[in-house]
């Protein structure tokens, strides 16, 4: 069983049948087009934080901050409240470090400076502002996503009413790797049921950046005028098929 982000980083001749138009290209204008700059919005409270100098375990950092979002939301608290909690910070840190090490099991360096600690928290209260911004309803934090094939379950970032977001905590623009990994989500769960969400797209609370479209038409897009349940029924169908795997551990 492999994970989503093996899937969208590798498998090529999967991606190159399914969206064969998710070139560099689209992915540049894809940025262009689509990027909301929330800090612009008038009397918005979210606000770019950069890397600080400090910051060396940027992965830990980005997924405690996560963490600590989705524990206020689950809690019904502010991101200030929680941060006085030793109880609820604690836990947020443990589902941190418990997450990547399904991703990254041998980088023990776990521990977290004052400074990491400190932007974890500003980047968590990124959440909240990003929810209050758009007067978003219905978030689930981490919904379940089934697996299929020679892919094990796991979970997407954030659903929010009929959109489905993936959190990118990142200095760079959104890659096609990223749009791919969010592809496999959609169509797991489109495939497993009826389709959940309607549209998709990506947040990142380090740049205070939104990004939202309609699934069909982005589909309709990169794949070369396919309908989204022929794409998506293929993406499921090759994760059924005899692949050779080594290669990509």
């Amino acid at each position: 069983m492999i994970s989503e982000r093996h899937i969208a980083s590798q498998f090529h001749s999967l991606w190159g049948e399914a969206l064969p138009l998710l070139t560099p290209s689209f992915v540049r204008l894809f940025n262009e087009a689509f990027a909301d700059e929330l800090s612009d919005h008038p009397q918005s409270k979210l606000q770019s934080i950069p890397i600080g100098p400090s910051i060396e375990k940027h992965d830990l950092v980005a997924e405690l901050s996560f963490q600590m979002a989705k524990e206020a939301n689950r809690y019904e608290v502010s991101v200030e409240e929680l941060k006085n909690n030793s109880k609820m910070v604690k836990n947020a840190y443990n589902n941190a470090v418990q997450f990547l090490a399904h991703y990254k099991p041998d980088d023990m360096s776990v521990l977290l400076n004052n400074d990491e600690v400190s932007e974890s928290i500003l980047l968590a209260s990124q959440y909240e502002k990003f929810f209050n911004e758009l007067n978003l309803s219905n978030i689930e934090f981490s919904p379940n996503i089934a697996g299929s094939g020679f892919m094990s379950k796991c979970s997407a970032d954030l659903s929010v009413s009929e959109t489905l977001y993936e959190v990118k905590t990142v200095s760079r623009n959104i890659s096609g790797t990223d749009i791919r990994q969010l592809f496999v989500y959609l169509a797991l769960q489109a495939t497993a049921g009826s389709p959940k969400w309607t549209h998709a797209g990506f947040f990142n609370p380090r740049r205070a950046l939104h990004y939202r479209f309609s699934i069909d038409h982005l589909v309709y897009r990169i794949s070369g005028g396919k309908s989204t349940p022929d794409v998506f029924r293929y993406i499921v169908e090759f994760l059924h098929r005899e692949v050779e795997l080594d290669s990509i551990f």
